[in-house]
């Protein structure tokens, strides 16, 4: 079973000593350290994962978001046993974005074809399907607006899109059909929780850390720095 309860992450950020939101409130963060590296201060986002078993686990309806996110950040993973019921941290890894890249991109191309695939058929909605869908109409009100587009936007939000003084064109309205397509499709896109496999993760052993974690992480940060910059 795996191990992903907050004070497993928040022991973890200790021992790395990392910031801790666990509320996710900065952008789905789970973490973060500050760092200054040839006078110029880093901000550096950081993926914070447990398990008691040879794989991990990573999200709920991984998407293109996911990808896009998960390509700049520091990976950390605790190994826990189980001892007497209670879980017992034996190592950690710290993994740079260029080292997971293998397994993100295998993700990407898993998924992607879907995604364009919806993205695709959204755009391909007319102006007769608007008409099917929402009925013809000179002016679409803003509640047959949020009658389509539900709570994706506040009201606000939806008497900023409107183009026409008492609501939408039939233009605007197709626009937000679109979307709303989109939206849909993508959620049937995403793929439940994909696993870090173990074969995957064997080849880092060599890097397990059991001490030092907070220096550890910084270097690593530096390393792949230094390759970006190359």
């Amino acid at each position: 079973m795996a191990v992903q309860d907050d004070s497993r992450e928040q022991e973890l950020c200790n021992l790395f000593n990392l910031e801790w939101d666990p509320d996710r409130s900065r952008g789905g963060e789970d973490a973060w350290f500050e760092t200054t590296i040839k006078g110029k201060k880093h901000r550096v986002a950081v993926e914070v994962k447990s398990t008691t078993t040879d794989s991990i686990s990573t999200a709920r309806h991984v998407g293109m978001d996911h990808i896009r996110k998960w390509r700049d950040k520091i990976r950390v993973v605790g190994y826990y046993s189980v001892e007497r019921g209670k879980p017992r941290l034996v190592s950690t890894l710290c993994l740079a974005p260029y080292e997971m890249e293998p397994w993100v991109a295998q993700v990407e191309g898993y998924i992607k074809p879907d995604f364009d695939l919806g993205a695709l058929a959204a755009s391909k909605l007319s102006a007769k399907d608007l008409a099917i869908i929402c009925g013809e109409k000179d002016i679409y009100t803003l509640e047959d607006a949020q009658r389509l587009y539900k709570k994706q936007w506040t009201t606000a939000e939806y008497r900023e899109a409107m183009d026409l003084k008492a609501g939408y064109s039939a233009v605007r309205m197709l626009s937000i059909l679109q979307q709303r397509a989109g939206y849909l499709m993508s959620r049937g896109a995403t793929l439940n929780n994909p696993h870090i496999p173990k074969g995957f993760l064997k080849r880092f052993e060599d890097q397990l850390i059991t001490k030092e974690h907070a220096a550890r992480i910084r270097e690593k940060f530096r390393a792949y720095l230094h390759k970006c910059s190359r």
